[in-house]
């Protein structure tokens, strides 16, 4: 009975020493800063396993780590980075993509939370913008080069029809539209369509069963748009007898159509080319749906732009006027500090704070 009583206590000690050999929770971080080595990715991820189990305690602890002056947390977000997230030989690209949405998704709610909030925007913007997508060479969809915000129609010969498309990007994923469709003569049967469509590279699609039946529509942009009917007729899609949103519409304009008359003036003296009074060689081009960076007579930069007359959430701004934002491979966000007919200034948010003064040319 002695000697079973032994082997059990025996078994029991083994298994707590076990236990308590694995770094769990706290422990975890105190286990990490113990290493302090780029070689300490087991410790690493035994960090990543706390923070996703619990994340308030692991935010405590890096907020202690930052209140002490220590460099823990930037170490162990970039041996995070480099030798796991993106370690082809860590794990697959479906794997490590995974494992950054995972914690990303779990950092970003702290995000107002006044406690943790500066730390979980830097794990945020850190692990973030890691393009492990952009190994699966397959499933990545480009963004489009060419903005979709603008006036596009075509006008048949004949009268055989005509139709307009009005389109305004509100977003990278999204834009509203309003499509109206006249049909051939002699009944010029109408049709008109709202919404908002799911942009996918240069394409787009919409989907409806307002009238009865599902109607889909595809938007494909390049010269013009080219809208095509994937589900549905003309009843189902809310339209006149014989009428189809089906054809290629030119631009006609890239203004945004659903602007007020206020901020369509403020759109209309943006355009231009705009020289910087602080740097003689930096010029900022604002034409055509594009903001174009140009430095020393050479383009560095190009990208579609959005006009916010007040300023979105996902900008994070500090007070509700208007903004720019350049949508493409990093979204950059800009409030309009002042604008008239000869002088622009801009400020980059979640940038120095500094403002970029400007004269057209």
């Amino acid at each position: 009975m002695h000697k079973v009583m032994s082997k059990a206590l025996w078994g029991l000690v083994l298994m707590i020493s076990i236990f308590a050999c694995k770094p769990k929770g706290a422990d975890a971080w105190d286990a990490f800063t113990a290493c302090a080595s780029t070689t300490c990715v087991k410790e690493v991820l035994a960090v990543k396993d706390a923070f996703l189990e619990n994340p308030e305690a692991i935010f405590t602890r890096f907020n202690e780590s930052d209140e002490q002056g220590t460099d823990h947390v930037v170490g162990w977000l970039y041996i995070l980075r480099d030798s796991v997230l993106l370690n082809s030989n860590f794990a697959s690209t479906e794997e490590r993509f995974d494992l950054q949405q995972q914690i990303v998704e779990v950092a970003k709610p702290y995000q107002e939370n006044a406690k943790f909030a500066d730390m979980a925007k830097f794990v945020v913007d850190e692990l973030g913008q890691l393009a492990i997508a952009s190994e699966l060479e397959d499933d990545v969809v480009e963004p489009a080069s060419e903005p979709f915000s603008g006036t596009y129609g075509f006008e048949l010969p004949n009268e055989a029809g005509s139709g307009e498309l009005l389109v305004s990007q509100i977003s990278a994923d999204q834009f509203k539209f309003k499509l109206s469709v006249v049909g051939k003569k002699p009944a010029y049967n109408q049709g008109i369509m709202e919404g908002v469509a799911n942009i996918l590279g240069s394409t787009a699609d919409f989907s409806t069963n307002e009238f009865g039946g599902t109607c889909k529509l595809s938007f494909n942009f390049g010269d013009g748009v080219e809208i095509t009917t994937l589900e549905g007729d003309p009843a189902t899609c809310g339209f006149g007898n014989g009428v189809k949103a089906d054809g290629v519409y030119r631009r006609t304009s890239f203004a945004d159509p659903f602007l007020s008359a206020a901020d369509a003036k403020k759109v209309k003296q943006l355009q231009g080319t705009w020289q910087s009074l602080d740097d003689p060689k930096s010029v900022v081009k604002i034409m055509d749906g594009k903001y174009i960076d140009v430095y020393d007579g050479e383009e560095v930069s190009s990208a579609i732009y959005v006009y916010y007359a007040k300023c979105p959430k996902d900008c994070d701004p500090i007070d509700a006027g208007a903004c720019l934002k350049t949508i493409g491979q990093d979204d950059m966000c800009y409030s309009l500090v002042s604008l008239t007919a000869t002088n622009l200034e801009l400020s980059l948010i979640s940038g120095r704070g500094n403002t970029n003064r400007y004269k057209k040319k």
